[in-house]
């Protein structure tokens, strides 16, 4: 059903655009607006209404054609669905088509180009489609660019232009050839200066999609967890009538190790069914449940597995809900799960590889799982209390051993503890094909940056560069690198 809406979507704008030779025009109208704010709300069928209802009432006005991008644009990226995504990816090239028959005097005009170039090379990153995605990102990069030198005054290009150069700027390593090979230069200072510059404006358009990159750089690439929540909490941004809010939201605080304040927002948001299902938040809310040691994360898990059609976390849900069943003494039920990890799902993202890697070993040590569990749920003292507790660590634990007290250490601002045991996990994990020693030394940068002491942090960030093969390295060089970027100011 859905997807005959999606294909009677687009039949109305061809419809409406197929035989005109003459006088079309781009308009931000009241009902266009209301469009890509249902979007940007997963309110799906709300949002494909207005754009009929503009169509209907102005047949002329062109941007239905960059609006009703984003329906492809919100349930691609955030409801990955395969099977989904190779019936719709025809519709890019056909919407482009449209544009370019359009004014191309308007500012309107690139911009709503690059729109769509920006947009596909989000979703077909989603579906491992690297080249396309290099390639759109390229042409949205230099469209944009281009209408800022054509129309400076044009506001929402700073909105991608922001986005983009941010993003350029801490390209990992390991994908540093995609960024030589198309020719983009990113500044990440730059970047982030132009959206928020964008946000304290009194611009209104497309302001929730600026929210949403503002708050997720402002968070993973200046490392400003703090100034992330604060942007949600000025800005009054609606977490529970907007469930991409919502999700932002929960999926930040669970990144931040605040597993309460995730299931609370979970809790909380409108249940409404006309809103697009979105099995994600299922995942996250299994997630905010197991890292407070709540083993109803079973049941939301086991949701997310049965509901998803998205190739991302299957495995890594799978896994859980094994740890879930072993933490609780069900051997049987978390070997069962254990195996079905390894034949359900695929690798595509960093936390599937880790959970099929697991599946093939024995389960942890049940102490210092509850002790990670209640560290990035936030529960730091239980967490402690769990780790002081252990009287003999085996010597194939004490590289995690180390690692977790570092970690419960930084969280209560616990400075010497906290470096001393970093420095040790450093130590015993440099050679190590586990991610501990290089986050050691990325969360030792971030010790020293807090603390003013530049020299050092960058030392600990070239340090996290330098280190090779082991888990997760390119998100942790991005990190790294994006730090080494903030530091120095570029």
């Amino acid at each position: 059903m859905q997807l005959f809406s999606s294909k009677y979507l687009y039949t109305a704008v061809l419809l409406a655009f197929v035989q005109m030779a003459a006088g079309q025009s781009f308009q931000f109208t009241p009902n266009c607006k209301n469009a890509y704010q249902a979007f940007m709300s997963m309110k799906i069928e709300e949002g494909k209404a207005c754009l009929l209802k503009e169509l209907s009432s102005n047949p002329l006005n062109y941007l239905p054609v960059i609006i009703s991008n984003y329906e492809d644009f919100i349930s691609l990226t955030f409801n990955e669905n395969p099977a989904e995504y190779k019936l719709r990816k025809p519709l890019q090239e056909k919407r482009i088509k449209l544009i370019e028959s359009a004014d191309h005097r308007s500012p309107w005009y690139l911009f709503g180009k690059g729109v769509l170039y920006f947009q596909w090379s989000a979703i077909q990153i989603k579906y491992a489609d690297y080249w396309d995605a290099a390639w759109d990102f390229r042409k949205a990069f230099l469209l944009f660019k281009e209408n800022k030198k054509l129309f400076p005054s044009f506001a929402y290009n700073d909105i991608f232009i922001g986005s983009q150069e941010a993003v350029i700027s801490t390209i990992p390593s390991g994908y540093k050839w995609i960024s030589k090979i198309l020719g983009m230069k990113g500044n990440m200072k730059n970047g982030l200066n132009l959206l928020s510059r964008y946000i304290a404006s009194n611009n209104t358009g497309f302001r929730e999609e600026a929210m949403l990159y503002f708050v997720y750089l402002k968070n993973y690439l200046e490392n400003d967890i703090d100034g992330a929540a604060q942007v949600i909490k000025t800005y009054n941004l609606d977490t529970r009538n907007n469930l991409l809010f919502a999700f932002m939201a929960a999926n930040l605080a669970l990144n931040n190790k605040k597993a309460a304040v995730a299931e609370s927002i979970l809790l909380n948001r409108n249940m409404s069914k006309e809103y697009i299902s979105f099995p994600m938040l299922d995942y996250e809310m299994g997630d905010a449940k197991m890292k407070r040691l709540d083993y109803s994360a079973i049941t939301y898990f086991d949701k997310y597995i049965k509901t998803s059609k998205s190739n991302f976390y299957i495995k890594d849900a799978c896994y859980n809900i094994a740890l879930c069943y072993y933490l609780q003494g069900k051997t049987e039920l978390a070997n069962q799960y254990k195996q079905r990890t390894k034949s359900t799902g695929k690798t595509e993202s960093d936390a599937d590889k880790q959970a099929q890697k697991n599946a093939s070993q024995p389960f942890p040590q049940k102490d210092l799982l509850k002790a990670k569990l209640l560290n990035d749920g936030g529960n730091n003292e239980q967490a402690l209390a769990i780790l002081l507790g252990l009287k003999e660590i085996p010597v194939a634990n004490q590289l995690e051993y180390y690692y977790r007290l570092a970690r419960v250490y930084d969280e209560l601002d616990d400075f010497e503890k906290a470096i001393s045991y970093y420095q040790k996990t450093i130590e015993s994990g440099k050679t190590s094909t586990e991610y501990f020693a290089a986050r050691a030394a990325l969360q030792t940068g971030y010790l020293y940056e807090k603390r003013g002491n530049r020299a050092e942090a960058l030392r600990y960030f070239n340090m996290v560069l330098d280190m090779d093969d082991h888990e997760f390295k390119n998100s942790l060089d991005q990190r790294a690198k994006a730090s080494i970027n903030r530091i120095r100011g570029n």
